[in-house]
């Protein structure tokens, strides 16, 4: 298993969105975090953070949970839908979103995650996200 589990997002820089991982239970549930600066481009002009964006950390936090790192292989997830998002709030620099998934059932290369995201203490969305399980490409 990688020092950090976030090690495992093919993700880098700006674009990974989790932070830090609160609970990592492999293969079960996974829970992650991002404290919001004002700098760093992922605001809106408004000062928000993009529905989208949450929906893209909710995937990222629960293509966590479709890595097996004790088979050996290279594979990780990609995010192959969404289904039955509901958003409830946004969230802007100094607050910090919590997103918590946990894995309903594998159908094959196939996951289907229950997602809920939070800023603070108040929902901000719920929903599930459908990730497939893919090899790394050598580079």
């Amino acid at each position: 298993m990688p020092d950090n589990i976030l090690d495992r997002l093919p993700h880098e820089g700006a674009a990974r969105l989790p932070e830090e991982i609160l609970l990592f239970e492999p293969g079960r549930r996974v829970i992650a975090r991002r404290r919001l600066a004002g700098s760093g481009g992922l605001l809106n002009p408004a000062g928000h953070l993009p529905s989208v964006l949450l929906v893209e950390m909710m995937a990222q936090v629960g293509g966590l949970l479709v890595e097996d790192p004790d088979d050996g292989s290279s594979q990780y997830g990609l995010l192959a839908g969404v289904k039955r998002m509901h958003l409830h709030a946004t969230a802007v620099a100094g607050e910090t979103v919590t997103v918590d998934c946990s894995l309903v059932r594998r159908m094959g290369d196939l996951y289907l995650i229950r997602c809920e995201g939070t800023i603070g203490d108040r929902p901000a969305a719920h929903g599930s996200v459908h990730i497939r399980r893919v090899r790394k490409e050598a580079p």
